[in-house]
């Protein structure tokens, strides 16, 4: 099977709760969403050829050739291979392809707006990073739809035993009143799946202001955490 890759490069991670591991980055291309602090838009559409570091190399990549790529970048302190995008789970039969080709541990990021793809690869995966888009985000004109989608992949890749947690992109016009639902809807799943909340990049938030947001989140979940883009701090991809 092949897939169309935006690139592929080692670096270290930035987001979640595995902010500083270091790990091979798949970047797919093509993603049903369209959101407004989108910081991977070059990765939105196809491209002739997938970046590697300081090579290109021929779209569409076959499972083999990815895996030759990736082991190729791999370093005795890289932890995982982070499928991300774009929207990983649009290319799901690539993603257990290659899951059937490697022992490496695979890493998910994902705007969990797919679950019938979440369904088809949980078994492959083993930590899955699910955002949960707020309306203003304008990921969609159909809000409500959307978070019921993100809500069933979270509760499919939980209890199919996939270490997960939800990302929350907090904007300056973020308030309690949008993130209820998607603090009900985790807690309904299960409170203690860890909740970050990521300040938008560049940062235009104050301090009280997110930690009201976590005060809210933290009548319902049990672990809610602050975590800014930190590769975007340090300056690496």
């Amino acid at each position: 099977m092949n897939a169309n890759i935006y690139e592929i490069f080692n670096s270290i991670q930035g987001e979640g709760i595995y902010a500083g591991a270091r790990q091979i980055f798949v970047r797919f291309c093509g993603c049903q969403l369209n959101c407004g602090y989108c910081d991977t838009q070059e990765a939105q559409s196809p491209v002739d050829r997938c970046r590697i570091h300081d090579r290109h190399i021929n779209n569409p990549l076959n499972v083999n050739t990815t895996i030759d790529v990736i082991d190729s970048l791999w370093t005795p302190s890289t932890r995982h291979i982070s499928l991300t995008g774009g929207e990983p789970l649009l290319h799901s039969g690539f993603i257990k392809e290659l899951a059937g080709c490697t022992s490496r541990p695979l890493y998910l990021e994902t705007n969990a707006g797919i679950p019938d793809a979440a369904g088809m690869v949980a078994d492959a995966i083993d930590i899955a990073a699910c955002d949960i888009k707020l309306p203003e985000h304008r990921s969609t004109d159909e809000y409500d739809h959307l978070l019921g989608y993100e809500l069933e992949t979270i509760g499919i890749f939980h209890s199919r035993g996939v270490e997960t947690f939800a990302k929350i992109i907090v904007l300056r016009e973020t308030t309690i009143e949008s993130i209820k639902k998607a603090i009900f809807g985790i807690e309904a799943i299960d409170s203690a799946i860890p909740l970050i909340l990521q300040p938008a990049t560049p940062l235009d938030l104050n301090m009280g202001q997110l930690l009201g947001l976590m005060d809210f989140a933290g009548m319902h979940l049990s672990d809610i955490r602050i975590i800014p883009q930190m590769h975007r701090l340090i300056g690496v991809p």
